[in-house]
């Protein structure tokens, strides 16, 4: 064998020589952990995230009721308010006697829902309809937002109201006589 012979036969591919190797990839730095979460959220890590939304969300969507609950209750005081200012109204309108029924008026021909400052009893906020009002009864139960006068006398009256569960409110607006 001579040297062109040993030559020819060491290149890669020909017969007799090595056989050809794929090239290899240079090798990639080992990543660090700061640049693995760099990257994204690990499936883990969004379970996480969602499980402690899920907790915070039962949380507060019952207290947001209950505050709904509350904020409609303070709503049907106002109205009972409204409603004794009106019968307080009728009253000078009517020299000093309060009205007994829905269908008593004022000498100028009003009724007592007239004579509140819209021309209507108030909303009721869990119907978003007028307000009813009782006469001489107690608000019906299980009505929420419902208003009474009972007694209504044509010397004193006794504003009620029933609120979120359907029951009396505690409150009771009078004529303070």
């Amino acid at each position: 064998m001579n040297g062109k012979e040993l030559t020819t036969r060491m290149q890669p591919g020909l017969p007799g020589g090595p056989a050809v190797r794929p090239r290899r990839r240079p090798r990639r730095r080992l990543e660090t952990a700061e640049q693995r979460t760099a990257a994204g959220f690990t499936l883990i890590e969004l379970m996480i995230v969602v499980a402690i939304i899920g907790v915070l969300a039962a949380i507060a969507i019952p207290n947001f009721s209950a505050m709904q609950d509350r904020a409609k209750e303070g709503s049907v005081k106002a109205n009972m308010h409204t409603v004794q200012v009106t019968l307080e109204d009728f009253s000078l309108l009517n020299d000093g006697q309060y009205p007994t029924s829905a269908a008593a008026t004022v000498p100028d021909g009003r009724t007592l829902q007239q004579v509140c400052p819209t021309g209507a009893f108030p909303t009721n906020p869990f119907t978003k309809l007028t307000s009813v009002v009782q006469w001489n009864v107690n608000p019906t139960l299980g009505n929420k937002g419902e208003l009474a006068l009972n007694p209504a006398l044509a010397t004193s009256y006794q504003v009620k109201a029933n609120g979120a569960k359907g029951d009396t409110l505690a409150l009771m607006l009078t004529s303070g006589q």
